[in-house]
């Protein structure tokens, strides 16, 4: 190894080193040092990168939930649209004969409009909006914010028929079972509870007067629909 001698004047020149038997290259490579902060901001950032979010993982979002439930509501009702159509009986594993006379029933019939028909436009709209909310799109003139309150108002409403249409069931129909009205009962709630988990406590006492103001409004429009209807020991209400 080459070595420096420092003399009076300083450092030695090279060329009066004694030459050595091999040529060696030597090859200085550049080292870049990091401070230990940078390296950690580094580190954080490969864990960003690497980690996935809670979002990609959690799977459907509420307003998914809600999108499907509504999707299948949309096809029981439409199920019960063609039936009412073409004047023909309703399968039902459950129930028996109760099912058949749902369609024919005086309380299948709300204002002079088949109750399948008003549940195709509510699964709908409830399914479209679940749809907006979870891809965070919406039309022109409407936002989130809107979205989420016409949600909650709909499946208010559809909770509070259902709500009427069970206890008319077991007060004017003891022991008529139909598989369709507890389905199409338990989608309605759970749409209910699925889209006011959606909201906060103090969002919640912000609309709680509108939200019985809705389900008042459905009670009587059904009430007054019905009054006039004798109960019909041989068919549920739905």
């Amino acid at each position: 190894m080459a070595s420096c001698f420092r003399g009076g004047s300083g450092i030695s020149s090279i060329s009066s080193l004694p030459s050595l038997p091999h040529r060696t290259r030597l090859s200085v490579l550049p080292v870049k040092c990091l401070s230990s902060r940078q390296s950690r901001d580094s580190d954080s950032d490969s864990d960003l990168r690497t980690t996935p979010s809670p979002s990609s993982t959690s799977g459907f979002s509420p307003y998914g939930w809600c999108a499907g439930i509504g999707g299948v509501g949309f096809l029981e009702t439409t199920y019960l649209s063609y039936l009412r159509l073409t004047n023909s009986d309703a399968f039902c594993p459950i129930g028996g004969a109760s099912c058949g006379d749902v369609l024919n029933s005086d309380y299948a019939v709300v204002f002079g409009v088949p109750l399948p028909f008003i549940g195709m436009f509510a699964y709908g709209l409830v399914a479209v909006l679940g749809l907006l909310l979870a891809r965070k799109s919406f039309p022109i003139g409407i936002n989130e914010s809107y979205g989420r309150l016409i949600l909650l108002g709909s499946s208010t409403s559809m909770a509070a028929a259902s709500a009427y249409f069970l206890y008319i069931l077991s007060t004017n129909f003891s022991g008529a079972t139909c598989s369709y009205c507890l389905t199409s009962a338990l989608l309605s709630f759970s749409l209910f509870f699925i889209s006011l988990k959606e909201f906060s406590v103090e969002e919640i006492q912000k609309v709680l007067g509108v939200q019985l103001c809705i389900a008042s409004l459905v009670v009587a429009a059904l009430s007054t629909s019905y009054s006039s209807i004798e109960p019909l020991s041989s068919s549920p209400p739905w």
